[in-house]
């Protein structure tokens, strides 16, 4: 516990959309945890707060405001219209979770991910608050429009989430920077078991395809067996589906081509041993695999996040975007995959060895802490 005197009493709260940001945050969780200290989770949705639990951690439920974007800004009348039915008993949840770390011990400081509750429990009990995400470089960053996508409602989300923050850790598979003191700019967060998985390169494609409101997997699934089916003989492909699609996306399997439900580590040990990676645009996702060394033709979904990450990734050369799963953009891809293969290892070697766990936990131990009034996280919920 680097000589401490007492542990750290730690509160993280964490988006529970999609599983990007609990992973990242279970994987800090843990080496927190590691090292002494007390942590608990703060997440939105039954899913997630039982995900944290099974790995052993105090976990709550909390509200997550639904703000959504129309063209490239949130609008009032929409967070209103979105929120005005939830909003009473979303307030009784939080209202009710911050009774619960009043009376059972109020922590040392909280962690934010890309959500709210966190943010008004550190402003109402006079606590650091430190965020750990990849979003925040829209706030920070005058980053360009991408297409049609902009930065304006990333912005306007994270401000609505967290007005104030006392320091920022920004994860980023590209080098950034910012003169802002409060800023810095780490490596992904990325678990133990993924950066020690065994890297072979065998005539193999993996893909991944998420569902995000009307857009799912379906077509880019059909489109990329179709393409390897006719015009790539010499590898397989396993395309990896959540269980309540595996009936409707397995018409398109054959020998060659697999359909498989998604199980967290047979997805990585075929990513660390596949040749390619075809997915959308997600942060984890391109970080797991630039770790391992594999490139990756990337279908964004229709965010500025995801798109600006495209965009990123096809500047840096280190794999290939396109607006739809299509047999040219598939099969350029393809054929360049040993050039973009040692350019992804050589950016890896660069810019991803670190590991910014160490980082994180070293600024929050040097923190002045009121840790005379830590007492026990108790196993309790808010749903």
């Amino acid at each position: 516990m680097s000589g401490l005197a007492q542990p750290l009493n730690v509160i993280i709260g964490v988006n529970g959309i999609g599983m990007g940001h609990s992973i990242r945050q279970s994987v800090i969780a843990q080496y927190l945890r590691d090292r002494g200290h007390q942590v608990g989770i703060i997440t939105n949705g039954s899913t997630r707060v039982e995900y944290f639990r099974d790995l052993g951690f105090p976990a709550w439920g909390g509200w997550m405001p639904t703000l959504l974007a129309r063209g490239d800004r949130i609008h009032a009348v929409d967070a209103i219209r979105a929120n005005i039915r939830q909003a009473p008993a979303g307030v009784n949840q939080h209202l009710r979770l911050r009774r619960i770390i009043g009376e059972t011990g109020v922590p040392d400081l909280f962690i934010t991910d890309y959500e709210p509750n966190t943010p008004r429990l550190a402003y109402h009990f006079g606590r650091p608050l430190i965020s750990v995400d990849q979003q925040s470089k829209y706030r920070h960053l005058d980053l360009p429009p991408v297409g049609q996508y902009a930065r304006t409602a990333d912005e306007q989300r994270l401000r609505y989430f967290t007005p104030r923050v006392d320091r920022s850790f920004i994860c980023s598979y590209v080098p950034l920077e910012a003169t802002d003191p409060r800023l810095e700019f780490i490596a992904p967060i990325v678990p133990d078991f993924v950066r020690s998985a065994q890297v072979t390169n065998e005539p193999v494609a993996t893909a991944y395809f998420s569902r995000y409101f009307g857009h799912g997997p379906e077509d880019s699934v059909r489109t990329l067996a179709n393409v390897f089916r006719r015009y790539v003989p010499d590898r397989a492909l396993r395309i990896y589906a959540h269980s309540d699609e595996i009936g409707t996306l397995r018409q398109y399997a054959e020998a060659r081509i697999e359909i498989r439900p998604f199980d967290r580590h047979a997805f990585v040990a075929d990513l660390a041993r596949s040749d390619a990676v075809f997915s959308n645009a997600g942060f984890n996702l391109i970080s797991e695999a630039f770790v391992l060394g594999k490139p990756v033709h990337l279908v964004p979904l229709p965010t500025y996040d995801q798109h600006w990450c495209a965009r990123e990734v096809h500047k840096a050369e280190l794999g290939t975007t396109a607006p739809r799963i299509d047999s040219g953009s598939v099969l350029h891809f393809l054929n360049r995959t040993r050039e973009l293969r040692a350019n992804v290892k050589r950016h890896r070697n660069l810019y991803l060895v670190q590991d910014s766990r160490e980082r994180i936990a070293s600024y929050l131990e040097a923190l002045p802490t009121t840790r005379g009034r830590i007492r026990r996280i108790p196993f309790s919920s808010v749903r």
